[in-house]
C-alpha cells in the first residue's frame, strides 16, 4: 500500500522511504561518526546552561536533534517512518540528497562531505552546497565537484547542454557583522541570570555597549555588575567598562507577568537591533513567576548588508573564474520571506552595487535562498524554500543571461 506522501525540497517521498533513506545517510557517515558527534554534542548540552542550551546548541547543526530521535527509537526496535517528526521529515529528505549526489562525487570530495556534515559548528553550510546541487540536478543538468587542491574554487561546476558555470555558496549568518554575537549574549546571559536569580532578584537589566561585545568579556562583564549589586545598586543607572547599564531590581514578590508580553519583548528588541532574554521562577498556565530579564545592545549599528557585499565580493572575485559564467547563491539564516527583500531593499541595492563593476562581468547574478517553510495541504507536506535572483545585466556571457537558475 502507498505510504503518506510529503515533498521535501523538488522531491517527491513517501514515508515508507523513510528507514531506507536514513539507513542510506548512516552508512554514508558511517555509524561510528554519527555516534562520536552526538556524544559530543549532548555533552556540550549537559555542560551548558539553559539559554545557551535551548537557543545555540539545539539549533547548532541540522541534524542532530532527528539523528537524536532515531538512535531512541533504535534503541527500541522502532521503525522511523511509523514516527515521522517533523525534524525527521527533514532528514530523510536530506538523506535522499546526499546519497543520491555522493554517488558522482570523486573519493576526496565524497570523504570531505563524510567528516564536513558531522561537523557542528560549519554542517549548515555543507548542507547547503548539497541543496543547492540537487536543484540543479533535479534539472538534468551534470554535476562536477572541484576537488580541494588548495587553489580557492567554487563548489561545483554545472553542466548543461549548451554551456557550463560554477555555483558559489554562501551561508549568510544571522550574525553576521554584528556588534553582539548570539552565541556570545546567551552564555553571556546564562551565567548572569542564574547569579542574579541566586541572590532573590526579579526584574531586568538593560546594557547598553560603546561597541561591539566579544565573547573574551563575559566573565569580566558579569563579575562587574555582581559587584554593583552586591553593593546595593539595585535600581539605577551605572557606567560600566563597556558602555553602560540600567538596573531595575526587586526581591522576588511572585509577581506574574504574560509570557506573552515577554516574547513580544525579545522579538520587538531583536527588530531593533537588541537581544534580550528572560528566566523564572515559575509558571502559571500563561503567566510567568517573578521574571527576570536582560538585554544587550550596541551605541554602534549592526552593518549586516556590509558583512554580505563583502562575502559576495570576495567569492566572486576570488573564487569564481572569470573566464566562464558564475553565480553566487546565499542562504540567508533566519529569513523565511524574501518578498520584501525583492525590489527597492537594501539587499537589492546592495547587490546590483556588486553587478554594477565591470570587473564582475563573469557573473550571471546572485542568487538568495530562505529558510525551508512547511506548507500542508490534505496528505501531502510540502517543504520549499523562497528563492530570489538579481541578474547581471552586464553579463558577458549571452546563453548564459537567459537561462532560468533559481525556478524548476
Amino acid at each position: 500500500m502507498a505510504g503518506k506522501e510529503f515533498r521535501n525540497d523538488e522531491q517527491n517521498i513517501t514515508d515508507v522511504d523513510a528507514d531506507c533513506l536514513i539507513n542510506k545517510l548512516y552508512r554514508f557517515l558511517g555509524i561510528h561518526n554519527i555516534e562520536k558527534a552526538l556524544k559530543r554534542h549532548e555533552n556540550a548540552i549537559r555542560l551548558s546552561g539553559p539559554l545557551i542550551t535551548e537557543y545555540t546548541l539545539k539549533k547548532r547543526h541540522p541534524w542532530f536533534n532527528a539523528l537524536r530521535e532515531i538512535a531512541i527509537l533504535k534503541s527500541k526496535a522502532k521503525s522511523i517512518r511509523n514516527h515521522l517528526t517533523p525534524e525527521i521529515k527533514m532528514l530523510v529528505g536530506d538523506a535522499k540528497k546526499v546519497s543520491t549526489l555522493s554517488k558522482y562525487m570523486p573519493f576526496p570530495v565524497k570523504e570531505k562531505y563524510k567528516r564536513d556534515l558531522l561537523d557542528p559548528k560549519r554542517a549548515f553550510d555543507y548542507l547547503f552546497e548539497i541543496k543547492m546541487a540537487w536543484h540543479f540536478y533535479l534539472k538534468g543538468h551534470e554535476i562536477k565537484w572541484y576537488e580541494d587542491d588548495g587553489v580557492k574554487r567554487p563548489e561545483f561546476l554545472v553542466a548543461t547542454e549548451d554551456f557550463e558555470f560554477n555555483v558559489e555558496c554562501k551561508r549568510i549568518s544571522a550574525d553576521t557583522s554584528r556588534k553582539v554575537k548570539r552565541e556570545d549574549f546567551h552564555r553571556f546571559s546564562d551565567d548572569l541570570l542564574s547569579n542574579i536569580q541566586s541572590k532573590g532578584y526579579a526584574g531586568s537589566v538593560d546594557i547598553l555597549l560603546d561597541e561591539r561585545f566579544e565573547g573574551n568579556q563575559i566573565k569580566s562583564l558579569v563579575t562587574e555588575i555582581l559587584e554593583r549589586i552586591d553593593s546595593g545598586g539595585i535600581k539605577n543607572q551605572f557606567a560600566i567598562s563597556l558602555g553602560n547599564i540600567k538596573l531595575d531590581l526587586d526581591a522576588k514578590s511572585k509577581r506574574s507577568v504574560s509570557i506573552n508580553e515577554l516574547e513580544k519583548k525579545v522579538s520587538d528588541g531583536l527588530a531593533s537591533g537588541k537581544y534580550t532574554a528572560f528566566t523564572f521562577t515559575g509558571r502559571n498556565s500563561n503567566d510567568i513567576i517573578d521574571p527576570l530579564l536582560v538585554s544587550v545592545e550596541s551605541k554602534k549599528p549592526d552593518k549586516v548588508l556590509d558583512g554580505i557585499y563583502d562575502k559576495i565580493y570576495n567569492a566572486a572575485d576570488g573564487q569564481l573564474c572569470k573566464s566562464m559564467p558564475g553565480i553566487v547563491i546565499c542562504f540567508l539564516e533566519d529569513v523565511y520571506d524574501l518578498k520584501k527583500l525583492g525590489s527597492n531593499s537594501g539587499l537589492q541595492v546592495m547587490t546590483n552595487a556588486i553587478l554594477s563593476k565591470e570587473k564582475f562581468s563573469h557573473l550571471i547574478g546572485v542568487g538568495y535562498s530562505a529558510e525551508t517553510r512547511i506548507n500542508r495541504v490534505p496528505g501531502v507536506e510540502i517543504y520549499d524554500n523562497e528563492a530570489l535572483l538579481f541578474r547581471n545585466p552586464n553579463c558577458k556571457f549571452e546563453t548564459a543571461k537567459s537561462y532560468i537558475h533559481m525556478s524548476n
